[in-house]
């Protein structure tokens, strides 16, 4: 009974959390060897491109150099990461993840979004954006439910000098925003303070998909490794009356 309550006073906690400030920080949700095979994984993927071009360097400086010089390679690599590793489509699943989200008030949970694997650097990227996200809310891309979630697993350790994730604190309380789309993303203009967490691996950030958010800047010439993960709940009345838009495509290329 103790154990029972004491969860249901964690739970209780973590809502109230997340209701008044907008997002909510975990650590050690997840074991850190098994966020680092996920990303591992990831890397092998890049990895057996390098031995096709006989790259011998760093992980790092061989990503930079298959982006420079096989841009298609590399992105056909992040493509098959983002459709079909393993690993990456595990993890949303996770009974402890769903029962976290549950516990939110997420009471039919679905994911509505494929999940997203990003590996951030300047010099991996043609745009700011791509590696830098400008202030911007994701519920105006998903028009998911009202309530629905973000989960947010840094795959490194994230701090301000690799750019870990901004958070404008309380600003899902303005509801969707006034937007301009900037590379995918709907970037609002927000004044106030923020707040930019230290991340371990296994840490996990929860947030509201109304907050707003962006990425910070890589200072220390590292890759930022990072998977998103968004849930909506089908039991929305609002979701509901919209008729579940979903304003995602996913089709193949005809050449």
């Amino acid at each position: 009974m103790e154990i029972i309550l004491e969860k249901r006073e964690l739970d209780m906690q973590l809502m109230n959390q997340l209701n008044n400030e907008g997002y909510v920080i975990i650590k050690n949700f997840f074991n850190k060897e098994y966020i680092t095979d996920l990303r591992t994984k990831a890397e092998n993927i890049f990895e057996i491109q390098f031995k096709r071009f006989h790259y011998n360097g760093t992980f790092h400086d061989n990503m930079i150099r298959l982006f420079q010089e096989q841009e298609s390679t590399f992105i056909n690599c992040g493509k098959i990461i983002q459709s079909g590793l393993i690993e990456l489509y595990k993890l949303p699943v996770d009974d402890k993840i769903i029962d976290l989200i549950k516990s939110m008030g997420i009471s039919f949970p679905n994911l509505c979004t494929r999940p997203v694997l990003f590996f951030n650097h300047p010099k991996l990227a043609k745009e700011e954006f791509y590696y830098k996200t400008p202030p911007h809310q994701d519920w105006i891309s998903m028009e998911s439910s009202l309530d629905s979630l973000v989960l947010w697993v840094p795959l490194v350790d994230v701090n301000k000098n690799n750019g870990s994730i901004l958070i404008w604190p309380k600003t899902h309380k303005k509801g969707p925003l006034p937007f301009k789309s900037i590379g995918g993303f709907a970037s609002v203009e927000i004044n106030g303070d923020y707040i930019q967490p230290e991340l371990e691996i296994g840490d996990i950030v929860i947030f509201s998909t109304f907050l707003v958010h962006s990425s910070g800047d890589i200072l220390n010439d590292t890759i930022r490794w990072s998977c998103h993960f968004r849930y909506t709940n089908m039991n929305d009345e609002d979701f509901i009356n919209r008729g579940f838009p979903n304003p995602y495509i996913y089709k193949p290329i005809t050449k």
